[in-house]
């Protein structure tokens, strides 16, 4: 079975972007499930902090796990980040940051949704890569992660076990 991590980084999260890949492989697992097959995936939601709280504290994200208690991951999520202060989030999640270096290392695969592409790209592993965030973002990804090969016309991009995508979804 497959160990899916989908993070929840500290700081303000898309909302969307954690609980729609969460439900899609849990569905996914229930596919399974009805067609007598064992689960494919073990899916955590594994934050930073035990609770995010977001827009203003009218939602809150409590995740099953802390990534420290995670020794290795096959798959790992990066949900979109809000709009707003994407730099801010990157500053305030070092220690993720470094849990994803680790996790790459070790053979996990990373995607990002949208401007989670920022933290991805903090780890240094888009570098030299082809990538893409939402649009709307480009001009500031840009100034920030320089080496990384921003394709703004692609939504998908794959290389190495590092995806990216271009919008939420």
């Amino acid at each position: 079975m497959k160990k899916l991590i989908i993070v929840v980084p500290a700081g303000q999260n898309n909302l969307s972007s954690v609980v729609g890949p969460y439900k899609f492989f849990i569905k996914a697992n229930e596919y399974f499930k009805m067609r007598g097959l064992p689960r494919v995936f073990d899916v955590q939601l594994a934050g930073v902090n035990e609770k995010e709280e977001l827009y203003d504290g009218l939602f809150s994200i409590k995740p099953h796990t802390c990534i420290r208690s995670i020794d290795k991951a096959d798959f790992v999520i990066i949900p979109a980040l809000a709009h707003h202060n994407l730099l801010e989030v990157v500053s305030i999640n070092q220690e993720l940051i470094s849990w994803l270096k680790q996790q790459y290392s070790m053979g996990a695969e990373l995607a990002s949704i949208c401007t989670g592409a920022f933290l991805l790209a903090s780890t240094g592993l888009l570098d030299r890569k082809s990538c893409s965030t939402h649009w709307n973002a480009a001009t500031l990804f840009r100034q920030s992660f320089p080496d990384g090969h921003l394709a703004t016309v692609k939504i998908l991009t794959n290389e190495q076990g590092v995806y990216t995508n271009g919008g939420a979804y």
